[in-house]
């Protein structure tokens, strides 16, 4: 029925994306799932399959509400800067706002990319996905 794209990805299942970073991210996520056998990869995989529409755009006063200072959270989507952080936090996403980037920065947090994650943290251990 449905056939492969050239990276292996079974079209028939996915939401087609135009964005090849995406695409390629996509990829790379499933592909770490496999070496690393973490789910949490592969999961956000499959939140970034969906339509864009239906990404997760949480503010950072659910970040405050929802994890503890200290924590790793994940973004399957874009983190907003509405609210206020009081703890530091490591914040990756597929895109963070400005004022959310300064607003974690000033905390004390980091900002990463998912590609940095999973080399600071392959297994997927004590991270929380947010969205």
């Amino acid at each position: 029925m449905g056939g492969r794209d050239a990276s292996g990805v079974d079209m028939s299942r996915v939401w087609p994306k135009s964005n090849p970073a995406i695409t390629d991210l996509i990829v790379r996520l499933k592909a770490h799932s496999r070496e690393s056998g973490s789910p949490l990869w592969r999961d956000l995989a499959r939140r970034l399959e969906r339509p864009r529409s239906s990404w997760a755009e949480p503010n950072l006063s659910r970040v405050e509400r929802y994890t503890d200072g200290g924590a790793t959270i994940v973004v399957p989507g874009t983190l907003l800067g509405s609210g206020d952080i009081s703890a530091p936090r490591t914040v990756a996403a597929i895109r963070i706002t400005a004022g959310a980037r300064e607003k974690v920065e000033a905390a004390g947090g980091r900002v990463m990319t998912l590609d940095d994650l999973m080399s600071e943290s392959p297994g997927g251990k004590e991270v929380i996905i947010l969205g």
